[in-house]
């Protein structure tokens, strides 16, 4: 099974937790938002993170600090 990641650079990333958080490494799920047990998304594009509502939609509940280790993820904060 190969690891993805939804970040681009997860060196970068807060800490351990969080980096763990956006691999996806689901065999029954591509997508994030089709997994029970993905918390985490992060878009690109807007460079901001989110926790996934599983409702069925692709819901999500933007956050602003690392629910792990409390550091902001504020875009070019995260190193």
């Amino acid at each position: 099974m190969t690891v993805r990641t939804q970040h681009p650079d997860p060196s970068i990333l807060c800490c351990d937790s969080l980096r763990a958080a956006l691999q996806i490494e689901c065999e029954a799920h591509d997508d994030p938002f089709d997994c029970p047990d993905s918390l985490i998304a992060y878009n690109e594009g807007l460079e901001q993170f989110a926790l996934i509502v599983h409702d069925g939609e692709r819901t999500v509940v933007l956050i602003r600090f690392c629910p792990w280790c409390g550091s902001s993820l504020a875009k070019g904060t995260t190193e």
